[in-house]
């Protein structure tokens, strides 16, 4: 065992120590980039798991390691940290501040909650819908940290303080915190690990623009099999000690009536996001006379509004509020995951990984979707969901490219089973912010067992029946 005062140090070393160890090892039999190339993704996998740096500091380790090590020119990289999936976080993420400068994330919640009854069980699964509907056009984290104050408002008003100490408490939090991570799958705006495998689509695979509305038709069936059996875990796993929530609706109303009437500037932020959300989804509809309106560009283009429209003399936000309350480490943690992705496809890699991979695959059938589904809902656990995605899909598409056989299904299955981080506190935002207010990480990490189990089988199950049965399934 590691003494406690000497495990940072033994983490923050030991990521490069394996690096370096790869690099010098199997000089024989392994070529200089592909050694590079896994010694690179070994150590952002443990700085990732382990967290002795933040997770956006180590979406930047590509950037240093390629400049000093020159494994891939590091100026093939670059676009990585500027692409327009990039530039849709951060529309996203500002537009989202909007929301909670004036409050509308709160109004938004405090309506949706008003018209529950006092069950223990309805509240534990209507936070879990709500933060699953949110997820699917907001990012997890975004989801987790404007939901789970209201959470622990509510609980505060039951008098219910140290949140870890109360069943009941615990099952909230993590009930928002699995909705974020099983409804971020939805859409590609449901999170970074979408917009990552959808630019690993276009770039690998189908060399065009991916639209959202074929992510949604396409994998709506394996969601909603997911989400379901999600629901019934929960409905009937959690035990919560007490059966009712006593004065909530209470609560609820009288946090809604502080609130006041809509003002003009949430009506302004629900209209921005709305009209981004929208554009980005009928982007089919209009592409031909405004080519360069993607979704990326549409939400910076309200983001930048936002801005410049003002309420009696005030700025909707100004960029001292919004840089002080926007999510950056999503921001880079998505561009190193990216540049990751691009460095083991450039180096051969993810190709090199295939090979290895082809007899797993066999043609393309039961196996292989055993193989790839549990290869990442485990990964997605230790570590977090982008960086499991960043990981997997190009493997993923290398495999089955080499085998001459259409990618399409396994990279469907493989999108969706990254999202399913329900264990630990690395695997995705929802279970991070959770344990930042103080839940149970035991219970996290037993509860989530069992679930990631029950997911993994329904991928599973599902992702063979429609790779076999659907042929729309294989077609982007």
């Amino acid at each position: 065992m590691i003494p406690e005062r000497h495990r940072h140090t033994f983490h923050l070393l030991g990521g490069p120590v394996v690096f370096l160890l790869l690099l010098v090892l199997l000089q024989d039999s392994v070529p200089y980039p592909i050694r590079g190339s896994i010694g690179l993704l070994l150590w952002m996998s443990w700085w990732w798991i382990f967290q002795p740096v933040h997770l956006a500091v180590t979406g930047l380790l590509p950037l240093a390691v390629l400049a000093v090590f020159d494994f891939l020119p590091v100026a093939t990289i670059l676009p990585a940290y500027a692409q327009q999936l990039v530039i849709l976080l951060l529309g996203a993420n500002i537009l989202a501040t909007v929301w909670k400068r004036w409050g509308l994330d709160r109004r938004i919640a405090l309506v949706s909650l008003l018209g529950l009854g006092t069950s223990s069980r309805r509240q534990i699964m209507a936070w879990f819908g709500i933060a699953a509907v949110l997820s699917t056009v907001l990012p997890n984290t975004v989801v987790a940290a404007t939901l789970m104050p209201v959470v622990v408002a509510m609980l505060r008003f039951m008098d219910i303080k140290e949140i870890g100490g109360s069943r009941f408490a615990t099952a909230l939090l993590i009930a928002v915190a699995w909705g974020t991570s099983i409804g971020g799958a939805w859409t590609p705006l449901g999170g970074a690990p979408n917009l990552l495998t959808v630019q690993f689509l276009e770039q690998e695979v189908i060399g065009r623009e991916f639209l959202f509305t074929t992510w949604v038709t396409r994998l709506f069936v394996l969601n909603l099999l997911i989400a379901l059996a999600a629901f019934l875990f929960m409905r009937f796993a959690f035990r919560p000690e007490r059966k009712q929530v006593e004065g909530s609706r209470e609560y609820f109303s009288g946090e809604l009536r502080a609130l006041g009437a809509m003002s003009v500037p949430e009506k302004w932020a629900l209209s921005f996001f709305a009209g981004a959300t929208l554009l980005a989804f009928t982007r089919q509809f209009y592409a031909s006379w405004l080519p360069g309106l993607t979704p990326a560009f549409a939400f910076l283009t309200f983001a930048v509004l936002s801005f410049t429209v003002r309420y009696k003399g005030e700025p909707l936000v100004d960029w001292n509020y919004a840089q002080k309350h926007m999510v950056w480490g999503l921001i880079y943690l998505f561009a190193g995951g990216s540049a990751l992705g691009q460095i083991l496809s450039r180096t051969g890699t993810a190709q090199f990984v295939a090979e290895a991979l082809i007899p797993l695959a066999g043609d393309g059938g039961f196996l292989a979707v055993v193989v790839f589904s549990s290869l990442t809902v485990v990964l997605t656990q230790i570590t977090s969901n982008t960086a499991a995605v960043a990981i997997v899909v190009p493997i993923t598409i290398s495999t089955f490219q080499s085998l001459a056989l259409n990618p399409l299904p396994f990279v469907y299955i493989v999108a969706v089973a990254g999202n399913c981080g329900f264990m630990l506190p690395s695997s995705a935002g929802g279970p991070a912010v959770a344990a930042g207010y103080g839940v149970d990480l035991k219970t996290m990490f037993g509860w989530g067992l069992w679930l990631t189990g029950l997911v993994l089988v329904v991928i599973i199950a599902a992702g063979y029946l429609l790779t076999t049965y659907w042929p729309g399934f294989g077609v982007a």
